[in-house]
């Protein structure tokens, strides 16, 4: 087969082969040379053996599959179909061609079925789009139709299960509603939570310089937007770990890095760096830290200012932000978060902003500024006039927070009662099950004495196993109400924000 393509011309570099003779690392690179991208790799074509079909990923940039030859175990024939049919296929469609038989109705007994093998694959199909999967009981019957001596499948049994599944159709349709209710909660959790591209990046470019390392340098990359992908600098010691993945499985280039998961989606150029990745894990964990490091040792300024337009503040605010933690019995920590209060700083008073939402348009809509030290003295001074009327606006935020935060609990903690009950109703269900069947007579008199020994001993242990539920369902209902009971709040102000009309810092400039 080598040959014959090579011969019309789709051999060379565009050819590859692939069998178990080849070692792993063999193996990987013809992978990797065929999953990359035209640009990157000539590899257009692999002729495989069997070795390819199961295990290896080949869906980057093929949606074509020709099968040589029809195995006589359909399992062989869609693992190779999910080498390209799977997850991931960027194709809205596949092309999977199989061999039939090309003699007529008057040819030798080992031809002339050509026909009845499409009508079966057919079937087949049909029958695929329903259950999934139709192998084990398809599988008996496929060796006599590609020899011949069986015209058509017998489909009783299978259709008789599909008959059955489609009373699954309404739980799968709502467990489809339930992923997208997720989904929507997912999307949710990252605006509350501010996981955006740009925060992460900004805590992984604080981390680097509380670590002394270089910061990371923007690059261009086709197709990406301005500002999103960067080189990964040179890192060393326990560092040097976050560099690992970033080399092209083909080209062996360092790759740039990227915060953005639409930047990443479908490309192979670019790295996604991720919330637990360890980049970004160990910058965070850099940070945590500079939350309780002292005074005489600690690198990050817990105290900024911010410049918004005028429209937002006519004068001096201030933002607080917060970490509050819930714990519940023995100190289990059940919540953690931060929090945002604010307000406004007068001459002589301080009036609390009772809108999150403002308080959040000023964070957002609010630039940086290296204030003067006339202008940092004046908001200094009016801080600590008003510092007890502004631990008290914490006070309540959190107070407020604590509200909604209170029926969240409960529900988790429903949830979690439910869920233990649930999984100690299935094992009480199988176990009972598993009673019945060794209860069958007809199932003894097929043991040895030595085999019914084991056989009164394992029901032992499983009526055993059912008797302690009841006190296993007590006891698990009571730790997780333990854990939940006389939850106690505690804040810790993080850091201060000062907010400035723009209009006042220009007047201060001239």
């Amino acid at each position: 087969m080598h040959e014959i393509l090579a011969s019309h011309g789709f051999g060379a570099e565009r050819l590859a082969i692939l069998h178990g003779g080849m070692d792993q690392s063999e193996r990987e690179k013809v992978k990797a040379a065929f999953q990359a991208s035209p640009k990157d790799s000539p590899i257009r074509i692999l002729l495989a053996t069997d070795a390819a079909s199961e295990g290896i990923d080949l869906q980057n940039h093929c949606n074509c599959l020709i099968h040589l030859e029809i195995p006589y175990n359909p399992n062989v024939m869609e693992q190779r179909n999910g080498r390209i049919d799977r997850h991931g296929q960027r194709q809205k469609e596949v092309l999977i061609w199989h061999p039939v038989d090309g003699g007529g109705p008057g040819t030798a007994t080992i031809g002339g079925h050509g026909d009845d093998i499409l009508r079966a694959l057919r079937k087949l199909d049909s029958m695929r789009a329903d259950m999934g999967s139709v192998n084990p009981v398809i599988a008996p019957q496929m060796s006599g139709l590609i020899e011949g001596s069986l015209k058509d499948l017998d489909t009783r049994i299978a259709e008789a299960k599909i008959a059955k599944a489609r009373r699954f159709v309404h739980a799968e349709r709502e467990l489809k509603e339930r992923v997208a209710k997720l989904h929507d909660r997912l999307l949710t959790t990252k605006q509350d939570f501010h996981l955006s591209p740009d925060h992460i990046y900004m805590a992984v470019k604080a981390g680097l310089a509380l670590a002394d390392k270089p910061p990371l340098e923007v690059v261009d990359l086709e197709g990406a937007p301005n500002g999103t992908v960067f080189k990964m600098p040179a890192l060393s010691g326990s560092w040097a770990r976050c560099a690992e993945g970033l080399r092209h499985p083909h080209t062996q280039r360092i790759r740039p890095i990227t915060f953005d998961h639409e930047v990443a989606a479908g490309r192979d150029d670019v790295v996604l760096v991720h919330l637990n990745h360890r980049l970004v894990q160990m910058c965070l964990r850099l940070l945590r830290a500079e939350i309780w490091a002292q005074d005489d040792v600690k690198r990050l300024h817990r105290v900024t200012v911010r410049a918004v337009p005028d429209g937002l503040v006519d004068g001096p605010a201030v933002v607080v932000v917060s970490r509050l933690v819930i714990t519940g019995g023995n100190h289990h920590r059940l919540h953690e978060e931060l929090t945002v209060s604010g307000g406004y700083l007068r001459d002589q008073s301080f009036r609390r902003e009772d809108s999150v939402t403002r308080v959040q348009q000023w964070l957002e809509g609010g630039e940086p500024i290296i204030a003067d030290a006339g202008l940092f003295d004046a908001l200094r001074v009016r801080f600590e006039r008003a510092r007890e009327a502004v631990l008290q606006s914490v006070d309540a935020r959190s107070k407020d927070r604590l509200k909604f935060l209170a029926n969240t609990l409960e529900t988790r903690k429903q949830k979690e009662i439910a869920d233990i009950a649930t999984v100690l109703d299935e094992l009480e269900k199988a176990i009972r099950a598993e009673l019945r069947k060794d209860e069958e007579p007809e199932q003894l008199s097929l043991f040895s004495e030595d085999e019914r020994t084991q056989l009164r001993r394992d029901t032992a242990a499983l009526e055993a196993r059912l008797a302690r539920i009841p006190e296993e369902r007590t006891q698990e209902t009571e730790a997780i109400e333990k854990r939940f009971a006389g939850f106690v709040d505690r804040t810790f102000p993080v850091a201060v924000v000062f907010i400035v009309p723009a209009s006042a810092v220009q007047g201060e400039s001239k």
